[in-house]
């Protein structure tokens, strides 16, 4: 839960503050690393889920239609901030609410999309509304707590992208958001703090749904502890 924590997957290190620079300039094969990750994580499946990189004044999406553990450098689908195609294949039909987050949010640079089956169980065993998780492990609180969940929307569908856009512009500490039935959108500024995230969230789902939702929650005043402890 420090924010000096690495962790070392794949070869190369992952730290919440160390490696975090201004100017973010990831590579294509980055990129490609957490995109295998997030599927050997059974954070998605089959061809759900999606990822998008700020690259300089373009944007690195997912293609439609790929599987996060086939992505490879040379199918990166690149676009403009407003989706004109620049290179590659037809980028995910999340596309736009990639979009919309990255254009609302020039503070967050990677967004991951993911259809993780005990995020969804969660999903579906909660109501929509502001404060849906309950607070039932540290790391939870201090990433993402509370969680929004948005009533279920088609996928790829313009309301799901302004729905999630408005819900990741509501503050700068607006990191995460379920999605009914459907799965989680996690912002930051690096792949790691985006990873970190959706890890974070699918521990605390993984707990809620294999106790039935019987967990106790952590007390008022040590989440305001934990979450004290993040720095601006």
């Amino acid at each position: 839960m420090s924010r000096m924590l690495s962790r070392h997957v794949y070869g190369f290190t992952m730290n919440t503050t160390d490696t975090r620079k201004d100017h973010f300039s990831p590579t294509r094969e980055e990129f490609c690393q957490f995109c295998h990750l997030l599927y050997d994580r059974h954070l998605s499946a089959g061809v759900g889920g999606n990822v998008s990189a700020r690259a300089g004044k373009s944007i690195w999406l997912t293609p439609s239609g790929y599987s996060m553990r086939e992505i490879q450098p040379h199918n990166i689908t690149v676009v403009d901030l407003q989706g004109r195609l620049i290179q590659g294949e037809t980028p995910t039909k999340e596309a736009n609410m990639h979009l919309g987050v990255l254009r609302a949010r020039p503070d967050i640079n990677v967004i991951f999309h993911l259809h993780g089956p005990y995020i969804i169980s969660a999903t579906t065993l909660l109501e929509p509304g502001p404060d849906t998780l309950p607070p039932l492990t540290p790391g939870f609180i201090y990433y993402a707590f509370p969680l929004t969940m948005l009533p279920f929307r088609i996928p790829g569908s313009p309301t799901l992208a302004e729905d999630v856009t408005r819900a990741l512009s509501a503050g700068d500490r607006a990191s995460a958001v379920f999605l009914q039935n459907h799965g989680l959108v996690t912002a930051g500024k690096d792949f790691p703090e985006a990873l970190n995230i959706a890890e974070e969230i699918d521990e605390a789902a993984r707990v809620y749904v294999l106790t039935g939702g019987t967990a106790p929650p952590l007390s008022v005043e040590d989440i305001d502890k934990i979450r004290s402890l993040r720095q601006d």
